[in-house]
């Protein structure tokens, strides 16, 4: 119960945004065990209240009793704890504490002593301390009235604690893994003929063609040379006849060389482009 109502306690104090310094006043010790139980008790929490009369509520909060043993875990362990522990500020940081004070009674002589520390459990250092003598319970508060006020005000001189910044958690968006697109085959692009494909290919044609001319030609040859071959003619006819065979024959020479000519560049273009 003891350790939900401090937890609830924190949270209020967060929630109002009030982010206070903790002081923990430990058990006093007594080394020889020269004064009782209560009366030790009785001295912590006179430090205690101390503490809470000098210092600003709004900047510190001293721990209770029940919160430091929350956090130690039980009131015989707080007392084993106290007892064992060597180092205070490491005490402190175990009841997470930012300062932390405790007395610890011993003898000198046929005088009984109390001496009260001062950490700042951040740092590990004494911050200031006060000792004194005394005979009895009563000289003991004695003391505790006139040297506590001045030692918890040390904590006065010291820079505040700066808030925590609140601890903000950026989630990484969940980025998608896109499949690529299958590629799309490119469309087949059909070879267009080259110009010299076209050129090759019209000599072949115009040679051809003539060759064919010349072809014809040689039919007209024979027939003209059969008419030159009547014996029925006359002479003027005869000469007609072979002029025609001739002319003929010109013109047939022509075509077969001019058709071979250009049949032989177009089929030249066509291997060599």
């Amino acid at each position: 119960m003891n350790k939900l109502f401090f937890t609830l306690l924190l949270l209020a104090l967060a929630a109002y945004g009030q982010v206070q310094e903790r002081v923990a006043i430990i058990n006093t010790l007594d080394d020889r065990d020269s004064i009782g139980f209560s009366d030790l008790a009785y001295l912590t929490d006179k430090m205690r209240e101390t503490a809470v009369n000098v210092l600003p509520s709004e900047r510190f909060g001293v721990m209770t009793t029940e919160s430091i043993v929350a956090f130690l875990g039980s009131m015989e362990n707080t007392v084993k704890v106290c007892k064992e522990s060597s180092c205070l500020a490491e005490l402190g940081r175990k009841v997470s504490a930012d300062y932390v004070a405790q007395g610890r009674i011993g003898r000198f002589s046929e005088y009984l002593t109390i001496k009260v520390e001062l950490y700042n459990v951040k740092t590990g250092n004494l911050m200031g301390s006060f000792t004194g003598n005394f005979k009895d319970i009563y000289s003991a508060l004695a003391i505790i009235d006139e040297k506590a006020p001045d030692l918890f005000k040390k904590m006065l001189g010291e820079p505040k604690a700066p808030k925590p910044e609140p601890i903000i958690v950026v989630e990484k968006p969940e980025v998608a893994k896109l499949e690529p697109e299958p590629a799309k085959p490119e469309p087949e692009v059909k070879p267009f003929p080259r110009t010299s494909t076209w050129v090759g290919l019209g000599l072949e044609l115009v040679g051809a063609a003539l060759i064919y001319a010349g072809y014809s030609k040689d039919k007209e040859i024979k027939n003209s040379y059969d008419s030159y071959d009547f014996p029925w003619l006359d002479q003027s006819e005869y000469d007609n006849a072979w002029d025609n065979v001739e002319s003929n024959k010109t013109q047939r020479n022509m075509f077969y060389i001019l058709g071979g000519v250009l049949l032989a560049s177009g089929i030249g273009i066509h291997i060599w482009f």
